[in-house]
């Protein structure tokens, strides 16, 4: 939990997030629908002045284009 963004040091604040959830999925009716909490990891970025890359392309998140895929492929099949 930094007061500044993207600066993260030894007195940074941390949580434990285990059983937190970012997003949830649901068959609704004859839909489906899919909700995320952290839009970032969908988007491909360039941050900060160093501009490391952030979301998608973030080393650190190599399994997120493989759940986006996976969502994607979920919602667009029909019951």
């Amino acid at each position: 939990m930094p007061d500044t963004m993207w600066v993260f040091n030894d007195k940074t604040k941390k949580f434990n997030a285990n059983n937190l959830s970012q997003g949830a999925v649901l068959e609704f009716g004859k839909g489906k629908i899919a909700v995320f909490g952290e839009a970032a990891m969908f988007t491909a970025q360039l941050a900060g002045r160093n501009r490391f890359k952030a979301g998608i392309n973030s080393e650190d998140a190599s399994e997120n284009y493989k759940l986006l895929l996976n969502i994607i492929h979920w919602l667009d099949k029909v019951k």
